[in-house]
């Protein structure tokens, strides 16, 4: 599939780090493979967002990464990249998920 990442996600790359920006990269690589991969599968929760099916990928690092899926076109379309912190700050999630 193919990925494809919002202009958000691209600003949020430009301020990480060498190295968080290859684990990001390398995650992204997973995603490519969302059709064939049980782990990214099992590790995304689906939320509901104006009617639209997003998912949250929990990653094995302390990233997030929000995004959606067009079977029709293969597409993978990555919204958002937050860490599990940022998330539990905002107050969107309770301490208890992750």
């Amino acid at each position: 599939m193919q990925v494809m990442l919002s202009e958000r996600v691209k600003t949020a790359l430009n301020t990480l780090s060498r190295d968080d920006r290859e684990r990001v990269q390398t995650w992204f690589n997973y995603l490519r493979n969302w059709e064939e991969d049980a782990f990214v599968r099992s590790q995304s929760v689906t939320l509901n967002v104006h009617g639209q099916s997003v998912y949250m990928f929990r990653t094995t690092t302390e990233f997030r990464i929000f995004y959606t899926v067009d079977l029709q076109s293969k597409t993978v379309h990555v919204i958002d990249l937050a860490t599990k912190d940022t998330i539990l700050s905002s107050g969107s999630v309770s301490a208890g998920e992750s």
